[in-house]
């Protein structure tokens, strides 16, 4: 199965080519305003955007929350490719993605997973999971929490801490994390597993996900 998957949704650009077991990636560190070069990050991993999208079993992109605009472009960008060659387009959480990072680092069995993933300088996006092997299971709805409450969860020792959107005092945990960061291999690997579920993806149903209300959007 060969999958192209993207994730521009932070402060850094990702692409990733699967292709069964292999998988070619790369990561860079970008300003959250900058709008993707989908020909740079293409070219960064030896994909061809002339003939390349012929040889795909589907497309994948980190759907958010995130980067208004990024996420935006991101998504009409690999809808129009998806409609044109007939691919399935796979959305994936971003906190999610960071949740399914976290686990080859856990040694426990069973353990719960805290992703924050930085929203602004106060606020970030939130999710928790349920690690059982190597599933992952959301125990609660991705939502935006502030600052003040991310520093409160610093004193627990019964889980693990992933993600960009700490604050300091969770950081310097021992349960923190600092080997996950945003990354398209692993956008997918998840795409990769839902594929083969044999479900559906239709392009016109993988949308963005903000949690917060975009600017352009408030009136």
């Amino acid at each position: 199965m060969k999958i192209l998957s993207l994730d521009v949704s932070g402060n850094y650009s990702s692409i990733s080519l699967l292709n069964d077991d292999e998988v070619n990636t790369f990561t860079q560190s970008h300003d959250r305003k900058d709008r993707p070069d989908w020909d740079k990050l293409f070219a960064r991993i030896g994909f061809d955007s002339k003939k390349g999208f012929d040889a795909l079993d589907g497309l994948a992109f980190a759907c958010g929350p995130g980067s208004y605009t990024a996420l935006r472009i991101t998504a009409s960008f690999l809808k129009a490719i998806a409609e044109v060659k007939e691919l399935p387009l796979i959305s994936i959480s971003n906190l999610e993605s960071m949740a399914h990072q976290a686990v080859p680092w856990i040694d426990a069995v069973e353990a719960k997973i805290y992703v924050a993933i930085e929203a602004d300088s106060k606020e970030s996006y939130f999710c928790t999971y349920q690690k059982n092997k190597d599933e992952l299971t959301p125990t609660a709805n991705e939502s935006v929490i502030e600052m003040d409450e991310l520093t409160a969860l610093a004193n627990k020792e019964d889980c693990y801490f992933a993600g960009t959107g700490w604050p300091m005092e969770v950081t310097k945990c021992s349960n923190f994390l600092s080997q996950v960061k945003g990354s398209a291999e692993s956008i997918a690997s998840l795409a990769k597993k839902k594929l083969e579920t044999g479900e559906s993806f239709l392009p016109e149903n993988a949308n963005p996900v903000y949690l917060k209300t975009p600017d352009y959007q408030k009136s």
